[in-house]
């Protein structure tokens, strides 16, 4: 635990002593961040189809590394 505190405060004081950055988005980048943005659901929707089948299996992964 006192890796991730120590990790989350070094992000923080990064975040927090940032400048300006004086950049801009082209076209491009929005049409990967909608491609990003499509395969994440996509990805959810193929991952979330028999929600029931997951669990089960994570279930079983769990009883078998008890053992």
């Amino acid at each position: 635990m006192p890796l991730v505190r120590f990790v989350l405060l070094v992000l923080l004081a990064l975040a927090a002593s940032s400048g300006p950055a004086y950049a801009y988005i082209d076209g491009g980048s929005a049409h990967l961040i909608i491609q990003g943005l499509i395969a994440a659901a996509v990805g959810v929707i193929y991952y979330l189809r028999n929600p029931k089948e997951i669990w089960q299996a994570i279930k079983r992964r769990l009883k078998r590394d008890r053992s």
